[in-house]
């Protein structure tokens, strides 16, 4: 059985008004869990890394990496997940990085918005931040590591899924967060990708654990710009945080 005390979140924050309502929900629903929020807004990429340090020694069975643009929904789902992986043996949970509605890169890679994992996976990952570079090739990003996708990762991957939207792109390197991703996959963890669906009330992405399964969360994209007009699939990013505040306060939930 899963208990609060077995999870703690991990929020790498832009410091937007966001994260205040994420926190909260958060804590409402896993009152007896633990929450760690880190500062993403200076170093980028490295800041994204800083969290595997701050809770790897954690006596804690479960991490969960959210975004503070990512709004859980379901408590029961969560839970329901945790139990799945603990069943099957998955070491990550999150929804892959192409075939949904905002990507369409590697669809091995994970995206982070919403990322489970087992602490116990972190205890021997190293990336040193301070001789560790970065760098943007137009297209992706490269890792003085050398670390990047290999061919053979292609035979271990299942996407038991329909494809909610079919791109996809096997030699991109779009975030920099991959580099940990691809260090998972050399110690064989096993990855189940979270079903992506594409809530037309926001025009958000909402992972589920089957396509046909509740909502676990809301996750919005674009924060930073959350006070832009900019198009979002056909409804202004600004209106689109405006709906789901109203949302929200009408649910109860801040």
């Amino acid at each position: 059985m899963v208990k609060d005390s077995d999870i703690i979140f991990v929020t790498t924050s832009m410091s937007t008004k966001w994260i205040s309502y994420q926190q909260k929900i958060l804590k409402d629903n896993f009152p007896g869990s633990s929450f760690v929020i880190v500062d993403g807004r200076g170093n980028w990429p490295k800041s994204w890394f800083y969290w595997i340090e701050k809770i790897k020694r954690e006596d804690k069975k479960w991490y969960i990496h959210i975004d503070e643009d990512c709004f859980l929904e379901n408590r029961e789902e969560v839970i329901n997940l945790l139990e799945k992986m603990e069943a099957e043996g998955i070491g990550i949970s999150a929804i892959s990085e192409a075939y949904c509605h905002f990507r369409g890169n590697n669809p091995v890679a994970f995206n982070s918005f919403f990322l489970v994992g087992r602490v116990k996976d972190l205890e021997d990952v190293e990336i040193d931040l301070d001789r560790i570079h970065f760098s943007y090739t137009g297209s992706g990003w490269e890792n003085s590591l050398g670390i990047h996708f290999k061919e053979d990762y292609k035979k271990g991957f299942e996407y038991v899924h329909e494809k909610a939207w079919p791109s996809e792109n096997y030699s991109s390197e779009a975030e920099p967060y991959y580099l940990f991703c691809w260090m998972m996959k050399e110690k064989n963890i096993k990855f189940y990708y979270l079903y992506p669906h594409f809530d037309q009330r926001f025009k958000s992405t909402n992972p589920r654990i089957e396509k046909n399964s509740p909502d676990i969360a809301i996750h919005m994209w674009y924060t930073r710009l959350w006070e832009s007009p900019m198009d979002v699939h056909g409804l202004p990013n600004n209106e689109r945080y405006s709906r789901l505040e109203k949302y929200l306060k009408e649910k109860g939930s801040i």
